[in-house]
């Protein structure tokens, strides 16, 4: 069947794919690309809403009708969200896009209600077969019945959208001609009129098929029109935007000096930074080139930046940094440079210099001044500089590499431990190559299960039995062997590592004590060693905590030994987190002490409970020096503190006799045993055979020959 109407719909077809090809054609380069393929698809959408207008019109029967009006229902759902899209798309804003997406989400679920049900989402049931004859004798399906509640709910969403397509038509037409803007109007209105007649088709008081598809031929006209209209509005702005934008960089051409400045100065301190310190490190090396003198370069690099940052906040390590920025510059002539490379890292390039003892000189000058103790956060801290040095022409010429060479020094300097000094010499790219493979196996040391524990044995000197075992780390390499740890330990600090290889410490320390514990040795402990990250800087309670928890032992089961030059860095922080640990019950010791700068007035207010006196203390007592009168005055001063004391290094009989007659407590060195390994520590504690035990309650001379335990033993403490 074929109808002259139908022919209309047919032809409508034609035009919207040709809308569409149009559409798209344009989105080809053009900065509206969205808004013309978003009306070529709503063209394309509303081509196929005719054709299957169209094929429901001309149907042989009622299920062919209805299949096709299912796919008309289908279309003319698109046509919503694809229309607020196209709306969306010209406003420009997120909100837009927001609702667009929304819309397309509800238009969706009606596609499947329509997909499942008999007659479309838009009739319950239908009044008649739907087959009428047109008043000039021809005859097509059209549908008419109860309306669903889906139907209805479209029905506001229309409406909704057409209001929508209002609101934003009254505020672009007024950039558009009137002409333009009449047409609009009349294709809105003409939209609105074809809504109408459908939902009165639909209805069943018309007879009529739906005629939304030749409204929108005006409306699309329309749209046209606008959008060329707000693309030309756009072009004119993004014309003026560029006309600003010349008049600004003009602008910015005139303070080009300021903003030289800006960009070659460290914001923080004020100084020069890298790239600055470059620019003039170029008329150095030109100046001393002519004079045929020196030019020192030294990089300082502040050691306790991170630990500052960590505990204080940012904010007091900035306010470290500017101090240290001013006393540099104190220090210097004016004809020097000091720039801030960056973190904690501060250059400084002293020129005209004649000979290498004016270099050195000029070092002495900058680390004294950066000697004196820092007032921060309300509190003085101390701090210490590594330092790498390089000077010109002696090690290299081209001031980038001059850097470098400095660089590569203070990388050496870290690598030895903090507040270190270290002159670049060509050597050192090989050394540092070593080094550099050093620390990566360093590294995945932990990983690969390198590191195992030794233990050196604390007796009483009273009873002579074992007390206490303190944890030494060892390092089992492939490659470089057995490694002590003087030769890691502050390598690893520079490295940020030691917080994991302290955390892997005290949890096998706990582990093996548990075992020991299951062996029948209760009344022994395990003394562990800490760095000053692991007590400033890392979650240590919470290490310790689990640790514990996880082998079942209680806090008084270990003991935790800081060095007393750790303590002395930051005293109130410090006193802090060993009052934390000493309310988990864990005993606390200072480590060689009377070897850092400790002052009386802290060690009476230290949460510790003892301090091991240093082995140089001890040794010093056999060759007639100060030895034994410092030893005395600190067992004494223990005592008076009620605080218990080890001495370590304890290697001879004379040393054991002169240190009971003193009152010392514990007694530690190879005159007892080597630190040894897990399964020597063992066969030491079940031995009955230890010499020393009557020689303490017989108080007399005595051979004491030194234990060594089958087993492996690692000399070094």
């Amino acid at each position: 069947m074929n109808t002259p109407v139908a022919t209309l719909y047919f032809i409508s077809v034609g035009v919207f794919a040709l809308g569409a090809f149009q559409a798209a054609i344009m989105a080809r380069g053009s900065t509206y690309a969205k808004t013309c393929l978003t009306f070529s698809a709503l063209c394309l959408c509303f081509a196929l809403f005719q054709l299957t207008c169209g094929l429901q019109l001309t149907a042989s029967n009622f299920s062919v009708a209805m299949l096709t009006h299912k796919w008309v229902n289908i279309f003319s759902v698109l046509l919503i969200p694809l229309t607020w899209y196209l709306v969306a798309s010209l406003e420009d804003k997120p909100s837009s896009f927001r609702h667009a997406y929304i819309v397309a989400g509800f238009a969706g679920c009606v596609i499947t209600f329509n997909y499942f049900s008999e007659y479309g989402f838009r009739f319950e049931s239908v009044f008649q077969d739907g087959l009428i004859t047109l008043p000039w004798g021809e005859q097509v399906w059209i549908f008419s019945g109860e309306p669903t509640v889906v139907f209805r709910a479209m029905r506001l969403m229309s409406l909704a959208l057409l209001v929508y397509i209002m609101l934003f038509s009254i505020r672009i037409t007024r950039l558009g001609e009137k002409r333009t803007s009449r047409l609009f109007w009349i294709a809105l209105g003409l939209m609105l009129v074809a809504g109408l007649l459908a939902g009165l088709s639909d209805s069943g008081v018309i007879k009529l098929p739906y005629l939304g598809g030749f409204g929108f031929l005006f409306l699309a006209v329309s749209f046209s029109a606008l959008v060329g209209k707000d693309v030309s509005n756009r072009r004119i702005e993004e014309l003026q935007i560029y006309s600003e934008l010349q008049h600004e960089i003009e602008h910015r051409k005139i303070d080009n000096q300021r903003f030289e400045h800006v960009l070659n100065s460290d914001l923080l301190t004020g100084l020069p930074n890298r790239a600055g310190a470059l620019l003039s490190l170029d008329a150095l090396l030109e100046l001393n080139l002519q004079s045929q003198t020196k030019l020192g370069i030294f990089i300082f690099d502040v050691d306790q930046l991170g630990i500052v940052n960590g505990t204080r906040g940012y904010q007091a390590g900035d306010q470290l940094l500017i101090e240290v920025a001013q006393r540099l510059q104190t220090n210097v002539r004016d004809s020097d440079i000091v720039a801030r490379l960056g973190s904690g890292r501060f250059l400084v390039a002293a020129s005209g210099l004649k000979t290498e003892r004016c270099v050195t000189l000029v070092y002495e000058k900058l680390a004294g001044a950066l000697a004196s103790p820092f007032y921060v956060s309300d509190s003085l801290l101390s701090i210490t500089s590594s330092v790498g040095a390089a000077v010109f022409p002696d090690n290299i010429s081209a001031n980038e590499d001059l850097l470098s060479a400095a660089e590569l020094a203070l990388h050496d300097a870290k690598s030895d431990g903090i507040g270190k000094l270290r002159f670049y010499h060509p050597s050192l790219k090989d050394t540092m190559q070593e080094r550099i493979a050093f620390e990566s196996a360093l590294k995945e040391a932990l990983a690969n299960r390198e590191f195992f524990l030794c233990y050196q044995p604390q007796v009483s000197a009273t009873s002579g039995n074992t007390v206490c075992l303190e944890a030494l780390i060892r390092w089992q390499h492939p490659l470089y062997g057995l490694v002590m740890p003087d030769k890691f330990i502050q390598l690893a600090e520079t490295m940020g590592i030691i917080a994991s290889i302290g955390a892997w410490v005290i949890d096998a320390s706990c582990e093996q004590l548990s075992n020991w514990r299951a062996m029948g040795f209760t009344d022994v402990r395990v003394a562990i060693n800490l760095s000053a990250q692991q007590l400033l800087v890392s979650d240590l309670e919470e290490t310790v905590t689990s640790a514990l928890q996880r082998h079942r032992l209680c806090g008084g089961d270990i003991e935790l030994e800081i060095t007393e030059s750790v303590l002395m860095r930051d005293p109130e922080r410090a006193i802090e987190r060993l009052g934390a640990l000493q309310k988990l019950g864990i005993r606390l010791s200072i480590d060689d002490f009377g070897t850092g700068y400790s002052s009386l007035g802290y060690l009476r207010i230290l949460p510790v409970n003892a301090f091991k006196l240093d082995r140089s203390f001890v040794w010093d007592m056999d060759t007639g020096g100060k030895g034994l009168e410092i030893c005395a005055t600190a067992i004494g001063l223990a005592k008076k503190l009620g605080l218990e004391i080890v001495a370590e290094g304890v290697e001879t009989k004379e040393q054991l006799t002169q240190l009971r007659h003193l009152g010392c407590d514990l007694l530690q060195g190879y005159l007892f045993a080597k630190p040894l390994s897990v399964e020597a520590t063992s066969l030491f504690l079940t031995s009955s055979h230890r010499p020393w035990q009557s020689a303490i309650h017989a108080d007399a001379g005595f051979d004491i020959p030194l234990v060594m335990a089958s087993g492996y033993t690692a000399d070094a403490p």
